[in-house]
């Protein structure tokens, strides 16, 4: 039996990758989906100084890797190089809250084609591979981060909690590996991660 969280639009925090896994009274067989279509993409083994992974394939349509409800979305392109604060370095962006509790954040889009609050599937469009955000500097690319969700717009969790590798390569073969429990020790032993986010001085522009 599968279980749906329900997202308001205006809350991005009403469930947690850990109350997602404690949960003994719910069975939940997630789908996952590779989440780039119509253009071959490629990736590579690690990412700057967090985890996290860039996508390249310019002009991939990117596209839901669960079902869940989309719970941010950012449609303009707020970057000015000159102050390049680390919530506006994304550009245009989506985070998904699948149905498994894990926020999936997709960056640096060339245009979105969802709407906050929208209900998705495994497969649901929800935008372009551009070069939005501090991506004006580098290659076309997405940005993609696994985390858990905070109780406010933030950037610092959202970037990535986790490395999305492994559960890339298993998607593409076909595989439904669930990024769930990697991540629920994760934030296990980050406890404060939301309050460290949402202290920083440019969280309320994410």
């Amino acid at each position: 039996m599968a279980t749906t969280i329900t997202v308001a639009p205006a809350t991005v925090a009403s469930a947690t990758v850990a109350a997602a896994v404690s949960s003994s009274t719910v069975e939940f067989e997630p789908e996952y989906t590779f989440p780039f279509v119509g253009r071959a993409v490629s990736y590579g083994t690690t990412h700057h100084d967090y985890p996290a992974i860039d996508v390249f394939g310019c002009g991939a349509m990117v596209v839901a890797p669960t079902g869940g409800t989309v719970v941010q979305v950012r449609a303009f392109d707020p970057w000015d190089p000159t102050v390049n604060a680390g919530a506006t370095r994304g550009g245009l962006y989506v985070s998904v809250l699948g149905a498994d509790g894990v926020r999936y954040y997709f960056a640096h889009l060339a245009e979105v084609t969802v709407n906050l609050g929208q209900s998705v599937v495994p497969g649901t469009p929800l935008g372009t591979m551009g070069q939005t955000g501090d991506a004006r500097n580098s290659a076309c690319h997405t940005h993609v981060g696994f985390s858990w969700t905070c109780p406010g717009n933030e950037w610092k969790v959202r970037r990535g909690k986790i490395w999305p590798m492994q559960y890339l390569d298993a998607w593409r073969a076909g595989n439904s590996l669930s990024p769930v429990a990697e991540l629920a020790a994760e934030q296990a032993v980050e406890p404060a991660a939301c309050d460290d986010a949402l202290a920083q001085p440019d969280a309320a522009l994410s």
